[in-house]
């Protein structure tokens, strides 16, 4: 009961209003995967996009995970976009069966995908499931137990000739030789490939670089932001991605002598910028597309193996786990990983150390066989 006819109406109201948000959420059991992802009142995107706002997750990664999902949807399967089936209809066995191989046999110029590039559809399609899960959408997650297996013939094949091959000194310095000292556009290829080899750092750390954060006196480069491909952010990739970077003395006068060239520009300015023809330093982030394309031809002109920019960051963690082999958390911190976990999972095994070596073939050669 009521006090008064005022307070029963208002709570009258304040139901009504509940029920038809709730609205949407009734028929949700027989959305289809479209309508799940693009309801403008209870869709996946309506509910991640606050995440942002809220700093829960950075906007590249939020719009990463959008881009799989769309891709996601438009995949046919035996002729059907997968988009217009329904989460409810979807078993494990479809999954595992008909989606991911159609996902894996649509890749760029009839090749297939990467296995690397199938986990983030599967974690894009976990997403989603668990959204659905939230909004009683389905009870269960059909995902849920489905393995990607990779394929064992392309690691063979890779395990052959490894990476750390790839990236050996005289690999690098091929490479690195081969890239142009003047471009009319931006900086010197080997002078950014060089600051990439001694820093380690991101690609997107590297481009968003700004001059106030290189401290000429002490001989440090200080990443405290990074640029992203899709996004404006310019959040680190971790907290614990801040850090301080020595330079040595032949970086310090390069960085010296590019900021003497671009005019002593304001400390805000890109360290690294796009140039236009005839200008000076305009302070125009320059694309990751230009870097890559730049040391795909010098990779193709040294006469070795493609690599990636980010080759040149695992170059730089094999020299640092060289120079400190008994201190996994300095080259962690170094890095820039959340935990040396990282460290020890991707870099242990590509170096060995080689006083270990040495004492390994004297102990086989010490060694009393009968």
């Amino acid at each position: 009961s009521f006090d008064s006819y005022d307070l029963a109406n208002k709570h009258y109201h304040r139901y009504e209003d509940k029920l038809e948000q709730d609205k949407p959420l009734e028929n949700s059991f027989d959305w289809t995967f479209d309508e799940l992802f693009g309801n403008k009142t209870n869709g996946y995107k309506v509910h991640e996009e606050p995440r942002i706002d809220n700093g829960e997750i950075l906007e590249d990664t939020y719009l990463k995970k959008v881009a799989d999902i769309k891709c996601l949807l438009k995949t046919k399967v035996e002729g059907l976009r997968f988009g217009s089936s329904k989460p409810k209809d979807l078993t494990l066995g479809y999954i595992k069966l008909k989606l991911f191989p159609a996902l894996k046999a649509d890749g760029v110029k009839g090749k297939d995908r990467s296995h690397k590039t199938l986990k983030a559809y599967k974690t894009a399609l976990n997403s989603l499931l668990t959204f659905s899960i939230l909004i009683e959408c389905i009870t269960i997650n059909p995902i849920v137990g489905f393995k990607l297996y990779k394929n064992k013939k392309q690691e063979f094949q890779a395990n052959i000739k490894p990476k750390q091959q790839r990236i050996a000194p005289d690999i690098i310095k091929k490479i690195v030789d081969n890239l142009p000292v003047f471009r009319p556009f931006g900086c010197s290829m080997q002078l950014i490939a060089n600051f990439a080899i001694q820093t380690g750092a991101r690609a997107g750390e590297h481009r968003g670089l700004t001059w106030d954060n290189v401290d000429f006196k002490n001989n440090l480069a200080h990443i405290v932001t990074a640029l992203h491909r899709v996004s404006k952010e310019k959040r680190t990739k971790t907290n614990q991605s801040v850090r301080s970077m020595p330079l040595s003395s032949d970086m310090i006068s390069s960085l010296k002598e590019l900021w003497l060239q671009q005019g002593k520009p304001k400390g805000t300015n890109f360290v690294f910028p796009k140039n236009e023809k005839g200008s000076i330093a305009l302070n125009i982030e320059e694309d990751m597309y230009s870097w890559n394309g730049f040391l795909n031809r010098a990779c193709k002109d040294a006469g070795v193996d493609k690599i990636r920019w980010n080759d040149l960051r695992h170059y730089f963690a094999s020299k640092m786990l060289q120079t400190y082999p008994g201190d996994i958390w300095k080259v962690s911190r170094k890095l820039g990983h959340a935990n040396i976990k990282i460290v020890q999972e991707t870099y242990g095994h590509w170096i060995q150390d080689e006083e270990q070596k040495l004492k390994d073939q004297e102990d086989m050669n010490e060694m009393k066989w009968y």
